[in-house]
């Protein structure tokens, strides 16, 4: 009895450390004289789309972003691979959408595919897949009711109307009794990686805005152009290194892998290229 409680008793601290191994995404801290989300999102009304997508590539990648997104959310599921057998996989997911800003003054920001492929490489994040998207609304601590708007022109495309649907978001977490670093969904569409990757190199693929019930209104889609952004889309990183059965690995190497890419994907192929290719300028 006391070789198994000592046998225990040493494994155990072993068994945290292991669990805990992951390397924290590389997000800088953020300058105190940065500016807040609301002076961002109001200097960036007149710009061109491609000036915009480098503003906002710039302030993300200097620390210009709420502390809690800096403190991942630690999601542990079992999930199964192609041949059936059965995985525990331990990954770190932000709480939140990517948003400019402090602690008191943010904004969540839509952007496109590429520039939150250039985000992720920075901070050594992945963006997720639609099977991830679910199991994140699965496990949200906040879930909100998606707030649609009614396209008019271009409307929706608008840095006006990415504030007005963060003010929505904001009002309707208030009013659930949400707080900052829950994890919270139901608020956005995310864009995901996929096999339709490969199929349209041009094309922003998108999934989620999960409805209360826990279906999503926006099934896969890749009808978009990679330059539209509207207000419903946005980038919500896992970290790319994960925890696959008390190893470390990574979230691209598990997809890519004929018989683990099950564990992330609910696709039928595992996927040859995991992550937007950015274009060369």
């Amino acid at each position: 009895m006391r070789s198994r409680l000592f046998l225990f008793f040493f494994l155990f601290p072993l068994i945290t450390f292991a669990q805990s191994s992951i390397p924290s995404l590389k997000i800088p801290e953020r300058n105190p004289d940065a500016e807040t989300g609301s002076a961002f999102m109001k200097r960036i009304i007149p710009l061109e789309l491609e000036e915009r997508e480098e503003e906002i590539f710039k302030a993300l990648a200097s620390g210009n972003m709420p502390d809690f997104l800096r403190n991942p959310i630690r999601l542990k599921a079992n999930f199964t691979d192609s041949l059936g057998q059965s995985h525990e996989l331990i990954y770190e997911v932000m709480p939140d959408y990517l948003a400019v800003g402090s602690n008191e003054d943010y904004c969540r920001i839509p952007m496109n595919p590429y520039t939150a492929q250039r985000l992720a490489d920075v901070f050594g994040g992945s963006l997720i897949t639609a099977k991830i998207s679910d199991h994140i609304y699965e496990n949200a601590s906040v879930k909100l009711d998606p707030f649609f708007y009614k396209p008019v022109g271009r409307e929706n495309e608008s840095v006006e109307k990415f504030i007005l649907h963060n003010s929505q978001i904001e009002k309707q977490k208030k009013e659930a009794n949400g707080q900052n670093g829950q994890l919270i969904a139901g608020i956005k569409k995310d864009v995901i990686l996929s096999n339709r990757l490969v199929e349209g190199t041009d094309r922003v693929v998108i999934y989620g805005w999960h409805k209360l019930d826990g279906n999503p209104i926006q099934p896969v889609y890749s009808g978009h152009v990679d330059w539209y952004v509207d207000y419903s889309h946005s980038i919500r990183l896992v970290n790319e290194q994960v925890m696959l059965d008390g190893k470390t690995s990574t979230f691209s190497k598990i997809l890519s892998d004929p018989i683990l890419f099950k564990l992330l994907s609910d696709e039928t192929a595992p996927m040859t290229q995991t992550r937007y290719q950015i274009p060369k300028r």
